[in-house]
């Protein structure tokens, strides 16, 4: 419990400093990139809900799918 709050903090601290880089280089208040990566993420959230999982197939089959496409 405690290292996955560590680990979750470590994180958090992560983002926040991107979030700071990301704000002055745009010259914008830190809360409003912040509140743009927030809507992000939600967002992103709901498409991948949004999504029918693919049908489970082999790792090979996957593969020459790929392969095929290129």
């Amino acid at each position: 419990m405690e290292e996955e709050r560590a680990n979750a903090n470590s994180e958090l601290r992560y983002i926040a400093l991107e979030l700071t880089k990301l704000a002055h280089k745009q010259k914008r208040p830190f809360k409003a990139v912040a509140a743009d990566y927030m809507f992000n993420v939600f967002e992103l959230e709901s498409m991948l809900h949004a999504i029918p999982p693919l049908p489970k197939t082999s790792r090979r089959a996957r593969h020459s799918a790929q392969e095929r496409e290129e």
